[in-house]
């Protein structure tokens, strides 16, 4: 079975990113694939950008803005505060931004943050825990059936999310809400993923000496302007390194708070530019990872790593970095090395966030396919719901 069968598409003019064959009209559709894209014609970048994703981007600033006058306005009760643990309910976009704030903040929290990416709760949890319910869509089956085993044991807890079932249960059992409002796909609410998550953390006191969001907005702000669509590629290092990764399969590296945000640039280029990507932790990935790098010898050219690397970098993990430049030598000169800048350690990690969401629509542009629609992300629950709906007459 191949991803036409399962997927349920036969003819290669239906495969995801491909133009509609009916659709003759040349001056509405991308230019054809063998012409030279240009990343600095506006008209290049809105006919294949229909959705505006770069707008999305540019407005992460303003969600973490947002999110700080939203989690101000929630009172929470001793409950919420006097606990041992945190387990934040999540999956995909919606998860990420519990993750970036578990590596910003990692040596200031006062207990243990667990990102929980699957149904119901994760093992070993007691009645001390706060449960952080967060869906973008507020209809997540995983992140839902995890709230309802939380509350059938009175755990404290909070949700996240635009509405759906998970604000209406919230609702009805009068659990706090941080209602944020914001249409599109969930990875565009990376800025209310990170903002409402630490801030939360920040109101209970669970997180030390948070850092102010304020600055992290300023300098995030500052970030996307140097390197948004206005910028000519000449002088826009998200669009240099785009066209360095384009045809390429991007390794992304990371330690300690970059480590998530390596994660979030793989999922980023998977959504957005539909490409194949993968990301390695360090110093984990010198375990077994770089005893990877031989085989298939031939696709060597083929990959392009990327390298995250944070200002508060232990020297172990930077002697690693060198010594595994030295061993990998010539199999692995496609590479990039990005430091992120900023006041403090989030806004580093919103620096690199921003970076590499930027990077991943480039991508997609230069790959003449619209970055918004997730076409079998769409078609995965539609067989999911069909395959668990035993009328198969009934809606899905």
């Amino acid at each position: 079975m191949d991803a036409r069968d399962f997927f349920g598409y036969r003819n290669p003019d239906d495969e995801p990113g491909r133009p509609d064959p009916a659709d003759d009209d040349e001056a509405t559709g991308p230019p054809p694939f063998d012409e030279a894209i240009s990343l600095d014609d506006p008209d290049v970048l809105h006919r294949i950008d229909s959705q505006d994703m770069l707008g999305a981007v540019a407005s992460m600033p303003g969600q973490l803005a947002q999110s700080r006058r939203l989690a101000a306005a929630l009172a929470l009760g001793e409950g919420h505060r006097d606990v041992d643990a945190v387990v934040v309910l999540a999956m995909g976009g919606s998860a990420i931004g519990a993750e970036l704030v578990a590596g910003a903040a990692a040596d200031r929290l006062r207990v243990p943050l667990i990102v929980h990416r699957d149904y119901g709760l994760p093992a070993g949890i007691g009645q001390r825990t706060l449960v952080v319910a967060a869906s973008h869509s507020g209809e997540t089956a995983e992140t839902l059936s995890g709230f309802a085993a939380a509350q059938a044991r009175a755990l404290p807890l909070v949700a996240i999310t635009t509405g759906g079932s998970l604000a209406a249960a919230a609702g009805e059992a009068g659990v706090p809400l941080l209602r944020y409002r914001l249409a599109g796909q969930p990875r565009t609410a990376i800025g209310y993923g990170v903002g409402l998550v630490h801030e939360l953390l920040s109101g209970v006191g669970l997180l030390a000496n948070p850092d102010p969001l304020a600055g992290v907005v300023a300098a995030l702000e500052a970030r996307i302007e140097r390197i948004g669509p206005a910028i000519d590629t000449a002088s826009n290092p998200a669009k240099q390194l785009a066209w360095s990764m384009f045809g390429r399969i991007g390794v992304v590296y990371g330690h300690g708070p970059m480590a998530a945000v390596a994660h979030r640039w793989k999922t980023q280029i998977n959504e957005n530019a539909k490409g194949w990507a993968a990301w390695e932790a360090m110093p984990e990935a010198n375990h077994n990872a770089i005893e990877g790098s031989f085989n298939p010898r031939e696709l060597s050219d083929a990959l392009y790593i990327v390298e995250l690397r944070d200002a508060d970098e232990p020297p172990e993990i930077a002697e690693r970095y060198r010594v595994v430049a030295e061993l990998l030598g010539e199999r692995a000169t496609n590479r990039s090395q990005i430091r992120p800048s900023g006041p403090s350690r989030l806004a580093r990690v919103m620096d690199a966030v921003a970076l590499g969401d930027l990077v991943s629509v480039y991508l997609a542009i230069l790959y003449q396919t619209d970055p918004t629609p997730v076409t079998l992300l769409a078609m995965l629950k539609q067989r999911l719901a069909r395959a668990s709906d035993p009328d198969p007459a009934s809606p899905i």
